[in-house]
């Protein structure tokens, strides 16, 4: 199994998992970002234009790197590519644009209650689609993470959540986190020997040609992307370190640690938001945010642990 660890050449000893850890730390930082661009660009930078240019400069960007190994094997990614194109429908088109678009319509609260949603939407696809089955110990370890993610949304009154007001916006993130979690678990159907750079332009190429049209009616019929310097350099960064450094990270821990205990990066996500938004937009830092914070570490403990080593 690709979630496997590996065993060292002398031995038998198990590889520690800890550097695939940080890489989900690492992304999460990235990603965080990501998110407080879409809501500051919110009305001002259409979602399938973001999108479409995400790709397109990723894609410019691993092409150096990863055109060899594509050419090498494009007859094996030929007769796969349903399977490509099924990983960039859920990654690009549902996840990435899906959260663009929802954010247009929805609001950051709302956004963040169904973002915890990922993880068990994740548990749901490794079981329908692999026959995983999640251990107690994670499901206890998804409950008290979403309970924490869900106390810092709602700022210490889970009462609020009764009263959010769902909207097509909702419905949107719904499907994105869906897209996620069903990319996230396909990830080990990948053909072995793939680089993490190879494994993005070969998502990225068989994405584009679903997101092209999509970009193209969007321009003409609703808006299209202005050119000004700070859209050029959201896009830069969104292109380059979200599009590659965030992805490429979860791809190589997804690949390693499996689907399911490399959810754990959606609660480390949520928290490193809230602390940008603390940070940067002034928020205050409240007691509920503390008792927040400590029961996502649990359920990031809970859920991140196997029960038998695996050598």
């Amino acid at each position: 199994m690709a979630s496997e660890p590996h065993a060292e050449p002398s031995g038998g000893r198990v590889t520690s998992d800890a550097p695939y850890y940080a890489l989900l730390l690492l992304a999460a930082f990235t990603l965080s970002t990501n998110h407080i661009i879409g809501r500051w660009v919110q009305g001002e930078m259409p979602p399938m234009g973001v999108t479409f240019w995400r790709i397109a400069i990723g894609t410019v960007l691993v092409l150096p790197f990863a055109w060899r190994d594509f050419a090498a094997r494009r007859s094996e990614f030929l007769i796969r590519w349903k399977l490509f194109v099924g990983l960039g429908i859920g990654l690009v088109v549902f996840g990435n644009a899906g959260v663009y678009l929802a954010y247009q319509f929805t609001t950051a609260v709302n956004g963040g209650v169904l973002a915890t949603a990922q993880p068990i939407v994740t548990l749901l696809f490794s079981w329908f689609l692999f026959k995983d089955a999640a251990t107690p110990r994670q499901m206890v370890g998804v409950l008290f993470a979403t309970l924490g993610v869900l106390a810092i949304v709602s700022q210490g009154d889970l009462g609020v959540l009764a009263s959010l007001q769902w909207n097509i916006g909702d419905l949107i993130m719904i499907a994105a986190m869906a897209g996620f979690a069903f990319y996230n678990s396909s990830l080990r159907r990948l053909p072995g020997g793939m680089s993490p750079l190879l494994v993005l332009f070969v998502i990225q190429v068989a994405a584009m040609p679903i997101v092209l049209p999509l970009y193209i009616a969007e321009t003409v019929f609703v808006q299209p992307v202005p050119l000004t310097w700070k859209s050029v350099a959201i896009l830069a960064w969104i292109g380059s370190f979200i599009a590659i450094g965030a992805v490429g990270c979860t791809n190589t821990a997804v690949i390693r640690l499996g689907a399911n205990r490399a959810a754990v990066g959606n609660y480390m996500r949520a928290l490193i938001t809230a602390g940008m938004a603390i940070a940067l937009l002034g928020e205050t830092l409240h007691l509920y945010h503390i008792v927040a914070f400590v029961m996502v570490v649990a359920g990031i403990v809970m859920l991140g642990r196997r029960r038998h080593p695996v050598r």
